[in-house]
């Protein structure tokens, strides 16, 4: 969020090149000087490139499927310890530090991903995602940014929004999948085999992008291209990032909002953002963030769309197993079972709003945002009054109508994104966008977290509980005695509630944002 705004002010003032950036644009261009000659040259040869790459038939679906079984994994590392992650810590005896568990992994991805568009541009995207593929940790982040970047070189624009949406399918079955095989491991063998299903699965896509994704090599020697990366606005962005986002995830709950360390780190990280913005607009040739993506109110705004998704739909992902397991006294598989309804509705809404874009170019994406965020809405405020006593039908129900808002802008703001670039800096907004929607979900689980163990803490202290339980696992509860019980759950669910209506509020700020974003429609053509 502070980058789009430093970006935004920076570019007002700007309105000239420099020398350096003018010397590197006259060296790489042989065409004509006359400007329009040049637009309609590179409009040919963009359209010539476009129909070299296109794939089609059984080749086709292969290297989709390849593609998939990568998203699939991507999934799955953030969603199947949702259900595993309240007997993890309560083994470890680190209930509050839920939060951090869930976040460690995102933070990683987000400190590397802005970087991943452009490192596709310099050494391709084939090349890119077999080594995110690789190396599992770094590379989280950039497989799914990458995935969405190909499939714009291997099909038709017409028909991004279906391939798309059957990447995000592809996600959200995996999300589906990762709760219940997740619960089912913990429950019956070991949750440590959570972090070790996605070998096979990794080498069969491995293997596929290898021998079938066949794309154009960028020119250039090794030496020229590693040239051309962003080493200054990397070496700034990374630590400016992570200390931004340690503040978020550590204020309020390691530490005090006003200690030190927060402060610190906030500062750190707020003036490393400013230098990075200076260094990509006055001094970087080829920045890693193009600055011309924060000139347009309408990219700008599907970033913050991205942004407020993230908070809501992956707190719900790691909070509600969570709800079930404490007040419903759920099994970790039963708990996946439970939230098997949220996962299916958010897939298929995922897929048909894919669909609905790909068939027709009449609709905005606008009109689509704003229905959505607020059936959105309108869920977590249904889900804000779970209690007890709250039947699963009324559960269900609550979830469907939220999953139909979180479900249909899921991927189709990615398309919106790309249907508003140019096609130099596609793969640019494209990472960007997905990095933005990590940034939500750290902002979100973090800031619900420490909400959560607040509140949870104040009310627990106020009740004369035995020396046996502890606040630090969510097993002791179940051995309370019964009224004593009862009281804990309240408490727990009193805390599940400052969540909720925290997500709600992360909707309310996706309506807004919706209302931002121009009369786009897709392309076709």
């Amino acid at each position: 969020m502070i980058q789009i705004f430093v970006m935004a002010y920076i570019h007002n003032g700007n309105n000239e090149k420099t020398s350096a950036k003018k010397k590197f644009l006259q060296n790489q261009s042989t065409l004509n000087d006359d400007e329009i000659d040049l637009n309609r040259q590179s409009t040919n040869v963009t359209l010539l490139h476009k129909k070299d790459t296109l794939l089609h038939g059984i080749k086709l679906i292969l290297v989709i499927f390849g593609l998939c079984c990568s998203v699939f994994l991507v999934s799955l590392d953030n969603s199947v310890v949702s259900t595993a992650l309240p007997r993890i810590v309560s083994d470890f005896n680190g209930l509050n530090q839920f939060a951090l568990v869930v976040i460690s992994y995102i933070i990683t991805e987000i400190s590397f991903q802005p970087m991943y568009g452009k490192l596709s541009d310099i050494f391709g995207p084939k090349i890119s995602l077999i080594i995110y593929r690789a190396v599992a940790g770094i590379g989280g982040g950039g497989i799914l940014s990458l995935v969405i970047i190909i499939i714009s070189e291997i099909v038709s624009i017409k028909d991004q929004g279906k391939f798309q949406g059957l990447v995000a399918l592809c996600y959200t079955i995996s999300s589906i999948a990762g709760p219940l095989v997740g619960g089912a491991l913990t429950d019956y063998v070991s949750w440590r085999w959570c972090f070790l299903i996605n070998l096979p699965t990794g080498a069969i896509a491995m293997i596929i992008i290898i021998f079938l994704l066949h794309l154009p090599k960028p020119t250039g020697s090794l030496f020229d291209k590693f040239k051309r990366i962003d080493i200054i606005g990397t070496i700034i962005m990374m630590p400016s990032t992570v200390c931004i986002l340690l503040s978020l995830n550590w204020g309020g709950s390691v530490y005090a909002w006003n200690s030190p360390v927060i402060i610190v780190l906030l500062c750190v990280g707020i003036l490393g953002y400013i230098i990075f913005g200076l260094v990509e607009n006055y001094i970087v040739i080829e920045p890693i963030v193009p600055p011309n993506l924060f000139k347009n109110l309408n990219v700008v705004s599907c970033f913050i769309l991205n942004f407020f998704m993230g908070a809501a739909f992956f707190s719900y992902i790691f909070y509600i197993p969570f709800y079930f397991q404490v007040v419903k006294a759920d099994s970790a598989t039963q708990s996946g079972l439970d939230f098997f309804p949220y996962l299916l509705t958010v897939s298929i809404f995922v897929t048909l709003s894919g669909q609905l874009f790909s068939r027709t170019d009449k609709i905005s994406f606008r009109s689509v945002f704003i229905f959505a965020s607020l059936m959105a809405i309108i869920g977590s405020g249904l889900i804000t009054m779970w209690n007890e006593n709250t039947e699963y039908i009324e559960l269900i129900v609550c979830m469907i109508i939220n999953g139909v808002g979180i479900g249909l802008p899921l991927q189709s703001v990615i398309l919106c994104v790309q249907c508003l670039t140019e096609h130099k800096d596609i793969a640019s907004a494209t990472t960007l966008s997905f990095c933005f929607r990590n940034i939500g979900t750290v902002f979100g689980i973090s800031i619900s977290g420490t909400a959560f163990n607040n509140k949870l803490i104040q009310l627990l202290n106020t009740l004369n509980l035995p020396s046996y339980f502890s606040t630090q696992s969510v097993y002791t509860i179940q051995s309370l005695p019964s009224d004593t019980r009862t009281l804990v759950i309240d408490a727990y669910i009193l805390a599940f509630r400052i969540i909720f209506e925290l997500i709600m509020l992360f909707t309310v700020l996706l309506f807004i944002t919706s209302m931002f974003v121009g009369n786009v429609k897709p392309k076709h053509k």
